[in-house]
């Protein structure tokens, strides 16, 4: 659980959900929003809206996953944060995409930061 993590794990999830929040935002604004102002791109639209949801729930796994601090989730963050991050600059570029970009760029940051908490082995007696 988010409480029970060390404080970088819990920075770490915290900054996932946020940006998790406003990619399901904009998912959910794009599929109804968009989807009827665009009529002759509406499978375009579709097909963004549901990439963006579909980016949610990796952002919400990784997020949920950090905390069991397991190489998998932690290889799993880094792949969907390049990947973000990557897209957002060579894609259309406005606020919405600063704001995640700068998100994702953070958390890409602290992960690195804190690999050895991913990456080595837990501690005795511990419990996650």
């Amino acid at each position: 659980m988010i409480w029970k993590s060390p404080s970088p794990i819990r920075l770490a999830q915290a900054l996932s959900f946020l940006s998790d929040a406003i990619w399901l935002l904009f998912g959910i604004y794009t599929l109804t929003q968009m989807a009827g102002r665009y009529p002759a791109q509406s499978m375009t639209v579709w097909i963004v809206g549901i990439l963006m949801l579909g980016n949610c729930a990796a952002m919400l796994l990784c997020g949920v996953g950090l905390a069991t601090q397991q190489k998998i989730f932690y290889y799993l963050a880094l792949a969907v944060l390049v990947i973000n991050i990557v897209l957002t600059v060579t894609d259309e570029f406005g606020i919405l995409d600063l704001i995640t970009g700068l998100i994702d760029i953070a958390l890409l940051g602290l992960l690195i930061a804190t690999r050895r908490r991913y990456l080595s082995p837990p501690e005795p007696g511990l419990q996650w």
